[in-house]
């Protein structure tokens, strides 16, 4: 297992949700917690993280897990840190933060297919989110070769702009801006370091929702096998679908299950004989003169 320095973006707020899933991690001695906090431009945070990991540490992998990434495993980190190793950048996939209109973070080669399932096998992809990822020094000494080192007089702010924004020539689309995480990735590729997911590696991203009172009627699918698609501009998602269980959901306590829906069912039973009356008495009053 390598030495990891974990890098983590902190905006403003500190989630309890990721120092839950954190903790185990840092209960290992291979791992070291360096948030990155203080600064609101996302791209120098990251930057001053990396560098940091660079210039003044002995770890092997820097390990960029931001505040609202949640839900991680240690074993799945443990072998995404390792994967790093060999493959130089391997991340975790996860979503936008939308309900009606969401897509993978990372982005897939055109007409790229990866399933997620049970094979930790890394797989390449075009451009990698740096919410959840592990790289190894290597690529980022090869990518400082490239670049001026800023804000020397600063000490240790003083940084590289691994992840400065940048403009790309998209043949599907024209000239974009890319992000800092995919400007990273592209950096990383010029200096011979293409990024990569392990399909195995499952984590949360915590962002606002609007809840209503429909939800209580919805159904949430389990954890399972999915395929994803990148089409042009388009995703395609395959699954079986399979549905969590109210007992899975915290929705009705274990073992009690039967019970709770055969006394719903009766009191269905009675609504519907109720509607039922009500509804004769009013045809016989309506018949009448």
């Amino acid at each position: 297992m390598p030495k990891v320095f974990v890098g983590s973006a902190i905006w403003r707020s500190v989630n309890a949700l990721q120092f839950k899933s954190l903790l185990r991690l840092l209960r290992d001695p291979q791992y070291g917690f360096f948030p990155q906090v203080g600064d609101s431009l996302l791209e120098r945070a990251r930057g001053m993280s990396a560098t940091y990991f660079l210039r003044h540490t002995d770890a092997e992998v820097h390990l960029s897990l931001d505040s609202d990434i949640v839900e991680f495993k240690k074993e799945a980190i443990d072998q995404m840190c390792e994967q790093a190793v060999e493959y130089g950048i391997v991340g975790a996939a996860y979503i936008c933060r939308s309900v009606a209109r969401t897509f993978p973070a990372s982005f897939f080669e055109n007409e790229q297919s990866i399933e997620f399932a049970h094979d930790p096998t890394p797989q390449k992809i075009k451009w990698i989110a740096t919410g959840c990822v592990a790289v190894h020094r290597r690529v980022f000494e090869a990518v400082a070769k490239t670049l001026p080192l800023l804000h020397e007089k600063d000490g240790e702010r003083a940084f590289y702009p691994f992840y400065q924004t940048m403009i790309y020539d998209e043949p599907e689309v024209g000239k974009i801006l890319l992000s800092e995480d995919f400007a990273f990735s592209e950096r990383a590729k010029a200096a011979g370091f293409p990024p990569y997911i392990n399909p195995t590696v499952r984590v949360g991203h915590v962002g606002p929702y609007v809840h209503r009172l429909e939800d209580m009627a919805q159904e949430m699918l389990a954890p399972q096998p999915i395929r994803i698609t990148r089409a042009g501009r388009y995703w395609h998602v395959e699954c079986e679908g399979t549905a969590e269980t109210p007992e899975a959901m915290g929705r009705i306590t274990p073992g009690k299950g039967d019970e709770i829906r055969e006394r719903f069912e009766q009191l269905n039973g009675r609504g519907e004989r109720r509607r039922k009356e009500k509804q004769e008495k009013k045809a016989l009053t309506t018949a009448n003169p």
